[in-house]
């Protein structure tokens, strides 16, 4: 079964595909998401040689779900995954961030950068190290768009949440064509939930879920609950004096870096993706089109009728069939994502397949 317990005392699960690779891509899921959100592109990258290793973060899915948010700062999450590397008998790997994912990653390569080979970043640009305190005010004051934040870290995010579940995966996962409903502002989203919409109005909001998609969703969220996944937005001071207390954190110079953005992605700021180009010396940006924020998703096929298993744990099945060689079915690309980084690791020379001398 593929769960480790770390040193931390935390156990995660993951999906472990192609163990024989030469080259891991460790993908770190963002907010509501879970290793399950990279569904699409675990068996493309697997069969393109690469061993891929996703977890489910730290509060949700299998994973251990600490109630303390200070648990949940990024260096610990950087510890944590470097320390389930280890485990895995990895040095260093490809590591590849999607929203709450990316910025995880990027603390990953500013906290362990003997650990990170190359950042992929989707959705959530580089931003520097702390150099003062900072609170989640203070950053939705800088960018309103994510004001939203404020909500998801009071202490009545998580009951309204898991109370309006279906409604809140609805909003999260939206079709970029379907932003009129806008949950980025001050008090929108709680307003939002607060507005009780019949069933039939919550699944007429236009969604990226496919298909099944959404039924993995709501049994894994229904399991634990939103307390570990809304923690992330608790940590935003203590981060903070993290970075600032380590004044010599700073990304590599020669680590590539790959960023990709959907345009229609109301979450990012222009100047979010200005001070990414200002402080990232190896950069790569790769704008989708028409794409929204879920771009893992958002241009591939209708998805099949997905097994669930037990209440504690339903993905678990899940993650042991790909662990177990699941990952060689199908024929997908995994999407503009899928073929984006496997064409630009295929350009720094990175690949999955183990070189032969001739």
């Amino acid at each position: 079964m593929p769960k480790v317990k770390l040193p931390s005392g935390h156990t995660w699960a993951y999906v472990d595909a192609n163990p024989q690779g030469t080259t891991t891509i460790l993908c770190i899921h963002g907010f509501p998401d879970l290793g399950f959100g990279y569904r699409h592109q675990i068996g493309p990258w697997a069969r393109a040689g690469f061993r891929v290793v996703v977890p489910d973060m730290l509060g949700y899915g299998g994973s251990s779900a600490p109630i303390d948010p200070s648990q949940y700062t990024t260096k610990r999450l950087a510890d944590d995954l470097a320390e389930l590397l280890t485990a895995l008998g990895v040095s260093r790997a490809v590591v590849v961030g999607h929203d709450w994912g990316s910025f995880t990653a990027t603390r990953m390569a500013l906290w362990q950068p003997n650990r990170v080979l190359a950042l992929v970043l989707m959705s959530v640009p580089y931003t520097p190290p702390a150099l003062a305190p900072t609170s989640l005010f203070h950053i939705a004051a800088r960018a309103p768009n994510l004001a939203y934040q404020l909500f998801l870290a009071s202490p009545e995010a998580a009951p309204a949440l898991e109370a309006n579940l279906p409604h809140f995966l609805a909003l999260t996962f939206q079709s970029p064509s379907a932003f009129a409903i806008d949950f980025t502002g001050m008090g929108a989203m709680r307003a939002q939930l607060d507005s009780a919409p019949s069933p039939a109005t919550v699944s007429a909001i236009p969604c990226v879920l496919k298909g099944d998609a959404l039924r993995p969703y709501l049994a894994a969220f229904r399991a634990h609950g939103l307390t570990g996944p809304t923690n992330y937005y608790r940590t935003a001071r203590t981060r903070s004096l993290e970075e600032i207390s380590n004044g010599t954190l700073a990304l590599p110079p020669s680590l590539d870096v790959l960023s990709i953005y959907g345009t229609l992605d109301p979450t990012i700021a222009p100047a979010a993706l200005k001070a990414q180009r200002r402080f990232v010396s190896r950069l790569t940006e790769m704008p989708l089109k028409g794409t929204g924020h879920w771009v893992m998703v958002e241009d591939v096929r209708e998805e099949p009728q997905w097994k669930i298993g037990g209440a504690e744990d339903p993905l678990e099945k899940w993650r042991e069939h790909l662990s177990s060689g699941g990952w060689k079915e199908g024929d997908g690309d995994g999407g503009a994502v899928g073929r984006t980084v496997l064409t630009w690791l295929k350009g720094l020379g990175i690949t999955g397949v183990r070189k032969t001398k001739l």
